[in-house]
């Protein structure tokens, strides 16, 4: 099944999205069964991804082996696998995460970033899930230094960058890309710090993203992006003296782990996870909104368009009709009247094929319209043969 699993997920687009959601969850609740069995599949398939990202890194070939949506379902599957499993699997936490780490550090084109989010976002999953702490804030500030000066490139028709992996060289060079990363990386951003608020080093550990997000927002031109990185070293400050006033009154050094845990437990919800959460809830409200208004605006597109092929259509029709009204006329004389009806059939054939090629005319244009995001943004990269094969 997994197999199978693997064939049926090499391509993500919105249509065979949900498909293979529910392959996947499907999948994880059948690994739940018996976790031995898990633990020598996991293995044998984790070691698998690892031995192609390997042969791509020693052999120098082309990155599309592993940066395809096949390879990133198969991570995203064993993700969630680890992410509520018992303590025979917690082994093959480190080797996934080892590999994911690779899959971000394979190639640092902003080409790829899209691709960078997706796994970062599997990562950050895991790391919630099993209480792990994972070093992310590196490549995530790496991603956000294309947004560090805004281009002055023409507006472009932003993309849904959720199915997507990687964009051409010249979509990466506009606004509509900056903003849709942008908001990647500050909605895992805001996840990651969120999810280290609730620890008692938060202080230390917040220090270094302090200091970074303090000098690209002195070098960013763009004052919605300031905006929203002042608050969030706003609440990274309230957080910081918050854990430090309580600390103050511990009795415990930071070896007694167990009573570490149990501190961290009993702390309360921070200021930055209650942001984290209204900004999330906010931020999906709107994209929910203006895909509602691209849709309805393909919509009246397409009754326009097939509005105005009726009218054509129409129009055809009572140019045959009035060839045929001018035969009849002309009848009255023994030559015309033998004469006409041919005419009035060749133009009746001809009608009928000029309708007919401006219906494959019409037909052709929207298809090329409502491909316009791949065929001009999004590089869909060659087609690559299956990674994982072997039962």
């Amino acid at each position: 099944m997994y197999v199978e699993y693997t064939k049926c997920s090499k391509m993500m687009n919105p249509k065979t999205r949900d498909n293979i959601i529910l392959m996947r969850n499907s999948l994880v609740e059948l690994f739940k069964i018996n976790p031995s069995v898990t633990y020598t599949t996991g293995f044998l398939y984790i070691r698998q991804l690892a031995v192609t990202l390997r042969s791509v890194i020693v052999s120098k070939k082309e990155v599309e082996s592993v940066y395809n949506w096949q390879y990133i379902n198969c991570l995203h599957l064993w993700v969630s696998v680890l992410s509520d499993c018992d303590a025979c699997l917690q082994p093959l936490i480190f080797p996934i995460i080892q590999v994911m780490m690779g899959v971000v550090k394979l190639h640092s084109s902003a080409c790829f970033y899209p691709l960078h989010m997706h796994t970062i976002r599997l990562m950050l999953h895991l790391a919630a899930a099993t209480n792990k702490h994972i070093p992310l804030i590196h490549p995530l500030l790496a991603v956000l230094e294309l947004c560090a000066t805004v281009t002055k490139a023409p507006a472009t028709k932003p993309i849904d960058l959720t199915c997507v992996l990687r964009v051409t060289k010249g979509y990466k060079k506009t606004k509509a890309y900056q903003d849709g990363i942008f908001d990647l990386t500050y909605e895992l951003l805001l996840n990651y710090v969120s999810q280290l608020s609730q620890t008692i080093s938060f202080p230390e550990v917040s220090f270094p993203i302090t200091v970074w997000l303090t000098k690209f927002k002195k070098k960013c031109n763009s004052p919605k992006y300031t905006g929203q990185l002042k608050i969030l070293l706003e609440k990274i400050a309230e957080v910081s003296r918050d854990i430090t006033d309580r600390r103050v009154s511990v009795a415990f050094t930071p070896k007694d782990l167990e009573k570490v845990t149990q501190w961290e437990e009993e702390l309360p919800e921070s200021a930055l996870t209650k942001y984290f959460n209204n900004w999330l809830r906010i931020h999906r409200t709107v994209q929910a909104s203006q895909q509602a208004e691209q849709e309805a605006l393909n919509d009246k597109e397409d009754d326009a368009e097939k509005g105005i092929q009726i009218d054509e259509e129409d129009d055809a029709v009572d140019n045959v009709s009035g060839g045929e009204e001018e035969s009849e006329d002309e009848t009255k004389t023994k030559k015309v009247k033998s004469a006409k009806p041919e005419k009035s059939e060749k133009q009746e054939e001809s009608s009928t094929s000029d309708g007919k090629k401006l219906k494959k005319k019409k037909k052709k244009k929207k298809q090329e319209e409502s491909n316009v995001e791949l065929s001009e943004f999004v590089d869909t990269g060659d087609v690559v043969e299956d990674i994982v094969l072997s039962d």
